[in-house]
């Protein structure tokens, strides 16, 4: 089950990374890191797996639009085991209680702010309206599928909305690589009106990214 997940993520991947050289960009952007996601008890205290700690995979590029400012796309992929029956939503799950593997995509359309630090170093922060769409692909073995259930809860009222922001480092390692180092965080906002705790599925990233730079920089 996992390694089809992880098949189908690999997959997604190559194909975006082909969609974007079939058009003009100044860089690509690869990442990976540490993703945490918060999971807040119940009113009757349960919880699902403990608080998640995933590794995501991410691609992304640039587009300057003015002076110190760009657009930077970024999407990153993960996956992770839910329950569903035994909560009151569905939850990120232990083994023994998952009944969906649930594939994550979290789209940031970043705008960066860009700042010099040092010749060699830029720094900068991040805003950008995200929305993590999560998406229930395989059940677990002897479960029963429940793909419209916990689609319902997923994408109604607005659970995909986490608007983000961030701080970053542009260390440059030569003229066409640079290491960007970031700490991304993400808003379920959704909590405003769907009446949950505010921390539930704030989601926290440690986005350890490497920029290929396809147009040199100036000496």
């Amino acid at each position: 089950m996992k390694n089809s997940a992880f098949l189908s993520a690999f997959l997604l991947m190559f194909v975006l990374s082909g969609a974007l050289f079939a058009i003009e960009f100044s860089s690509l952007d690869v990442h990976s890191g540490m993703l945490y996601q918060f999971d807040v008890a119940a009113e009757d205290e349960s919880t699902g797996a403990p608080d998640p700690l995933l590794t995501p995979l991410g691609i992304g590029t640039t587009f300057a639009l003015k002076d110190n400012i760009s657009f930077d796309p970024t999407l990153f992929i993960y996956g992770m085991n839910y329950g569903f029956q035994t909560w009151d939503r569905p939850r990120p799950a232990q083994i023994e209680q998952r009944e969906m593997y649930v594939i994550s995509l979290l789209i940031d359309p970043a705008f960066a702010f860009t700042y010099p630090l040092t010749p060699a170093i830029d720094w900068g922060f991040l805003l950008s309206p995200a929305m993590i769409f999560r998406i229930p692909l395989f059940p677990a073995e002897g479960e029963d599928p429940a793909y419209g259930e916990m689609m319902s809860y997923f994408i109604g009222p607005g659970r995909f909305l986490y608007p983000g922001a961030g701080a970053f480092l542009d260390i440059e390692i030569n003229k066409l690589l640079s290491f960007r180092p970031a700490l991304r965080g993400y808003l379920p906002v959704f909590h405003l009106w769907d009446g949950d705790p505010f921390l539930d599925q704030l989601t926290l990233v440690l986005d350890l990214g490497f920029r290929f730079n396809l147009t040199k920089r100036n000496p």
